[in-house]
């Protein structure tokens, strides 16, 4: 999922550890980001694996800059995993919000699939909140209190997935009117 998000990122520039870590941060917030001791062996495993370069940018005002620049062979692997079909995992909604980060760098038809293909989670995450709901409200083996503070969490979610399910709507009938 991080491969996918830094090949993406570098399809627009070259970038340093630490501007791809501020993007990462403000495209999915900054308790989901990757630390330092995370992303810097990514980026080394990246350049091993050919997909990217790693070469120093001296500065004036500090100590030289890693800059990572995508290769024709991460171009190719950036396609391939922001075509993927994505694994229903607890990383599941992470990589969507991704793969939607990238759109701008896929045809329309490309974002059309990618969008479908998230709004088809979203339906489900909706569709597991209501079964959720309905197992709660006849859960026998829950305390009365412990169910109704469940049931508010499942509120909580329920909205946030219509919500979501609602802007992929949007945007998928944004796509067509183009």
């Amino acid at each position: 999922m991080y491969e996918l998000f830094v090949l993406g990122q570098l399809m627009d520039r070259p970038m340093t550890g630490y501007q791809l870590r501020k993007a990462l941060s403000s495209t999915v917030g900054p308790e989901l980001t990757i630390s330092f001791g995370a992303l810097y062996p990514l980026l080394d495993k990246l350049a091993a694996a050919g997909t990217l370069t790693l070469a120093f940018k001296s500065t004036t005002t500090k100590r030289p800059q890693k800059v990572a620049t995508i290769t024709s062979a991460g171009r190719t692997r950036f396609h391939a995993l922001v075509l993927a079909p994505v694994a229903h995992n607890k990383q599941t909604q992470l990589t969507f919000q991704m793969k939607v980060n990238f759109l701008h760098l896929l045809t329309p038809d490309q974002q059309r699939t990618t969008l479908r293909d998230f709004q088809t989670f979203a339906t489900s995450q909706l569709d597991q909140l209501a079964t959720q709901k309905i197992n709660l409200a006849h859960n026998t083996n829950m305390v009365a209190a412990d169910i109704q503070d469940a049931l508010r969490v499942n509120q909580l979610q329920t909205v946030r997935a219509q919500a979501q399910a609602d802007w992929l709507t949007t945007q998928l009938s944004q796509l067509t009117k183009e």
